[in-house]
């Protein structure tokens, strides 16, 4: 019973390893084969179809991450060639978000989706800047500052009305007492 159990359960993995392969290489090759075709149609400039055929391979919960980095590439390439700017711009910040430091090459895009992409990349930024800036240093905060001020004119007003109590005095400060006149 227990040799039966072994070679079934062996045969069962050997079966679901070696059989299960060319699925999944069939499968990388097919989402290879829609980019390239959507890529085609890109080319031809039949966009509205390119467009729906990424966006069906997208829509895939099991995409690799670097096909899916494709595909929203070539989406963002799509939607600026519609010159819907907007939608672009939206999946380049998702391009952004799976590879921050995407660096379009000059030979392999346009000069306006480099543009595009980088006006994207510094809009970053200067968020991330505005989020560092809020949460500063101790002295930047305008409480601090605030506080400051109100603690100066709080001491000046103190001082100077001291003053005016004393205003029967000569001089601002006691005369200081009188020192023996040899100390020897």
């Amino acid at each position: 019973m227990n040799k039966r159990f072994f070679y079934f359960t062996t045969a069962f993995l050997v079966a679901v390893l070696f059989l299960n392969s060319p699925l999944f290489a069939q499968e990388k090759t097919q989402v290879k084969s829609v980019v390239e075709q959507a890529r085609s149609l890109y080319a031809e400039g039949r966009f509205e179809q390119a467009q729906s055929a990424l966006l069906t391979l997208l829509k895939q919960k099991d995409l690799p991450q670097n096909q899916q980095l494709q595909a929203l590439i070539l989406l963002a390439e799509i939607r600026r060639a519609m010159m819907d700017e907007n939608g672009a711009r939206k999946i380049i910040d998702k391009i952004l978000d799976i590879q921050p430091d995407f660096t379009p090459s000059e030979k392999d895009y346009p000069p306006n989706f480099i543009a595009l992409v980088q006006s994207e990349k510094q809009k970053r930024v200067v968020k991330s800047g505005q989020v560092q800036q809020k949460h500063g240093s101790f002295f930047s905060n305008k409480y601090f500052w605030i506080g400051i001020g109100t603690t100066a004119a709080a001491t000046t007003a103190i001082i100077l009305g001291a003053q005016k109590k004393s205003a029967k005095k000569k001089s601002l400060l006691a005369l200081p007492p009188s020192w023996p006149e040899a100390i020897h």
